[in-house]
């Protein structure tokens, strides 16, 4: 016996018992139908509320239907263009150097002429990078995930030596202030010249994809197009 038949059976000792005598089966089958009918609307019901809930919660995690997506863009894109230039001098390579400038001179005497000598000792460390608030909004793209980023050609920031990164190496003679300054200026020139003939830019291109990838990865982005402005592919 199906369940139909059970609950026509079921609804036929129901009636008997709350008006007595013999039941018509034509009336329970009408009593029967009606409950059916009355069981499919619910269904129905329950199943548009279900269908519903799931429209709404995939609008809600997925934006199924891309309401506000493009304000959204925009605003993001703003955002990630703003944050980004706040970095301004990103450093993504350095390149360290000892080097030692020697200056002479004959300084004339009464009785004879002396050599004098100077060599200035000098320690001195190359910052290159980006230079990140040179971006204009065209430079950084954001489209859903993924976010397109066209980079100035990197550059070398400064050399920096302190007072305590460089000495005096030896001195024959006297030498003024001036003339150990100017030492040190042609000695951070030599150590510039040396940090591009050891490819400094390269590594600091190399270096600053790698680092920003990772940045914008952090940002919440899966996907990262970099390009950097003259560089060969």
């Amino acid at each position: 016996m199906d369940i139909k038949e059970e609950i026509k059976d079921t609804l036929k000792e129901t009636i008997k018992e709350n008006i007595g005598g013999q039941v018509k089966d034509s009336v329970v089958g009408t009593a029967t139908s009606a409950f059916f009918g009355q069981l499919k609307v619910y269904l129905y019901i329950g199943l548009a509320i279900l269908a519903l809930l799931c429209v709404v919660f995939l609008q809600f995690k997925y934006n199924i239907f891309g309401w506000g997506e493009s304000s959204l863009k925009i605003d993001k894109t703003a955002l990630v263009v703003e944050q980004t230039k706040k970095i301004q001098e990103f450093t993504s390579a350095q390149f360290y150097e000892e080097t030692a400038i020697k200056k002479e001179r004959v300084d004339s005497g009464m009785v004879y002429n002396s050599n004098c000598e100077l060599v200035v000792l000098v320690h001195g460390t190359v910052r290159a990078g980006f230079n990140l608030s040179k971006l204009g909004s065209n430079d950084i793209v954001v489209k859903g995930d993924t976010v397109y980023l066209k980079l100035p050609k990197p550059e070398i920031f400064d050399v920096i030596v302190n007072p305590s990164n460089y000495e005096i190496f030896i001195e024959d003679g006297k030498w003024g202030h001036e003339e150990v300054t100017e030492a040190v200026a042609r000695a951070k020139k030599q150590i510039e010249e040396d940090a591009i003939k050891n490819n400094v830019l390269g590594t600091a291109t190399k270096s600053g994809k790698a680092k920003l990838t990772e940045l914008y990865k952090s940002f919440g982005f899966n996907t990262i197009n970099i390009e950097v402005c003259g560089e060969n592919k």
